[in-house]
């Protein structure tokens, strides 16, 4: 009999926003993104591109050519653009307060 793995303790910024433990065989990579690439809608799916900064030295030692590629692509139902919509919502909102004034 195989135990479920548990979860690991929330921190204090994943207090507000939380999932159930979820398996992951395939253990998918992160991928990191700068920058919102393109975006549309068809038949009824959401389409976003997204793209991250390259920094590729160049002959001259103090410069670098900065250029964008494709990093990944989502496609998704409108329901779940949506439920992204009001989780993305919620972290910015969580991480853009001002500081408390102590006194």
């Amino acid at each position: 009999m195989s135990k479920t793995p548990k979860a690991a303790p929330a921190t204090k910024a994943d207090k507000d926003i939380t999932a159930a433990p979820m398996p992951d065989p395939k253990r998918l990579p992160v991928t990191f993104v700068n920058t919102v690439a393109g975006a549309g809608f068809v038949n009824g799916v959401v389409n976003i591109t997204f793209a991250v900064a390259r920094f590729t030295p160049t002959a001259d030692a103090n410069d670098t050519l900065t250029d964008l590629e494709v990093a990944s692509r989502l496609r998704m139902d409108l329901y779940c653009a949506q439920e992204l919509h009001k989780t993305l919502g919620v972290i910015i909102a969580q991480n853009t307060k001002p500081a408390t004034k102590q006194n």
